[in-house]
């Protein structure tokens, strides 16, 4: 799509969501409302090309205008037009704005929303797959910055009780119900054995540290390199590490080579970082094979507690920070 995902309207707006908050990802959306945002998305830059809701005067609380938006959002957009498909600057435009809305209402409503628009959207068998593939999208993506696995699942849970959809989307959103259950945010992390250089195998659960970045990255990959770079030379994380001391590993980063080159990943050992890394390989190839993982773009990046739960999933860099700085 040769469009912005956002309108010019949305753009600063995101722009201070990722400067203060950071990337809503993989977790559920968060109980702040509108009241902590300098420009209340939708009740003061709503878009004029979608036909929005008019919330009533007498709700003056921002998350309650937030959540009487999720209701209603979709209620007057006219489903039965499917030349709305491809007209991105209402239809996706007007889905970058609901899921926005979304981010700040409790779980249950924002749950009981997208159930809802499906409801809404089931008249018309092209919108519906339409509607699916823009919560893909924006939802489940890797390379979506709104990427959001808790909230996927009650999309997932909807379109497969469905009969609606193609055939041939039942098998991938299947799939795709199998993977994102897999190692979510509060469960135990599934343990593996890794090899390192030497060839010596241990255990993921065995590492002993209070929190550990398990890091799944390939040399090939150029992205990989430099966000290794970018987590060696951090300073919030370095502050982290100095707290490490002989009895005990405040931080570490366990880096995880998933493919079969491993002749190709000794070499690149000498330029990766080496104080508080561990740098091992799947020498049985099980996390590809099995899927124990959900490795669909690489760097993948899981943030771990000392009990190997997981805190972040599929997470970045400065989400990472962002955690230890609310620690401090």
């Amino acid at each position: 799509m040769k469009t912005s995902y956002l309108s010019s309207a949305l753009i600063l707006f995101v722009l201070y969501i990722f400067a203060s908050c950071g990337v809503y990802r993989s977790k559920p959306a968060t109980k702040e409302s509108f009241d902590d945002l300098e420009n209340a998305i939708l009740v003061q830059n709503p878009n004029p090309n979608f036909p929005m809701p008019k919330i009533p005067a007498n709700i003056t609380d921002e998350q309650g205008k937030a959540i009487y938006l999720s209701k209603y959002y979709w209620d007057e957009f006219p489903f039965e037009d499917t030349t709305l498909i491809n007209k991105t600057d209402i239809t996706e435009q007007g889905f970058v704005d609901y899921i926005h809305v979304l981010n700040y209402i409790p779980f249950k409503h924002a749950r009981r929303s997208i159930k809802y628009l499906f409801v809404k959207a089931q008249t018309n068998p092209s919108m519906y797959t339409h509607i699916a593939s823009l919560f893909e999208k924006y939802y489940y993506n890797a390379d979506s910055p709104f990427r959001n696995e808790e909230l996927y699942i009650p999309v997932l849970e909807t379109i497969l009780a469905s009969d609606i959809l193609p055939e041939k989307d039942y098998e991938k959103y299947d799939f795709q119900q199998e993977m994102i259950h897999k190692n979510r945010i509060g469960s135990k992390a599934t343990d593996f054995v890794y090899t390192l250089q030497n060839k010596d195998r241990k255990k993921m659960h065995a590492i002993k540290s209070n929190y550990v970045i398990l890091f799944f990255s390939t040399p090939e990959c150029s992205k990989c390199v430099a966000v290794a770079d970018e987590i060696h030379n951090s300073e919030v994380l370095a502050d982290v590490s100095s707290l490490n001391s002989f009895s005990r590993t405040m931080l570490c980063v366990l880096n995880i080579y998933p493919e079969s080159n491993v002749s190709l990943w000794r070499q690149s050992l000498a330029a990766m970082p080496q104080k508080y890394w561990i740098h091992g390989y799947d020498n049985d190839m099980i996390l590809t094979n099995k899927r124990v993982y959900d490795l669909k773009a690489l760097p993948t990046i899981y943030l771990l507690d000392k009990n190997k739960r997981i805190i972040l999933k599929d997470t970045s860099l400065e989400e990472i920070e962002s955690f230890f700085l609310s620690k401090r």
